[in-house]
């Protein structure tokens, strides 16, 4: 309540089901298709991937078209908050694993695993809980990282992480 302004009850077990529906069910049913149908049917293995990032888009425009009015009201801000977090995650990523003496290929993947959370779970959870205004920041921030992981993952691509210094 005091970091929020408002005081917001959860109801446990209706979020452990909502997670449970969210994470492990999809989870389950990867698993399931990946040891049994998993290549007996070509043309679904090469529809797999984009069904699943069509699935996360749907949740994501659904929480931005019904709060549209509030995005326009902090959106800048709200797209420079989750850029900064993003990045910051990417930097402190990397660098904790370089302090750490991490090879570089270690280093770089410990960077996208730490700035590219999981914000179609946390915008779904918010849809869920019915508190589409909570799932206004994940929806923002799904697009910022698709789009800065992206790149950074392009950039290190054309980068051989074998001819970068190992200090």
């Amino acid at each position: 309540k005091w970091l929020a302004g408002n005081y917001v009850t959860v109801d446990f077990w209706a979020m452990a089901w909502h997670i449970t529906e969210i994470v492990i069910l999809p989870v389950v049913a990867g698993l399931l298709f990946h040891y049994l149908v998993r290549g007996k049917f070509k043309w679904l293995d090469q529809a797999m991937p984009y069904l699943s990032m069509i699935g996360i888009a749907m949740v994501l425009v659904i929480i931005t078209a019904d709060k549209s009015s509030a995005l326009k009201e902090v959106g800048l801000l709200l797209l420079l908050a989750t850029t900064l977090h993003n990045l910051g995650g990417y930097f402190l990523g990397y660098w904790s694993a370089r302090l750490l003496r991490f090879p570089e290929k270690d280093a770089r993947t410990i960077a996208i695993e730490v700035g590219m959370q999981n914000a179609g779970l946390a915008a779904g959870l918010a849809k869920a809980m019915g508190t589409l205004m909570a799932g206004l920041a994940p929806a923002v921030f799904g697009v910022v990282m698709n789009i800065t992981g992206s790149s950074l993952a392009n950039w290190w691509h054309h980068k051989n992480p074998d001819e970068s210094s190992q200090t």
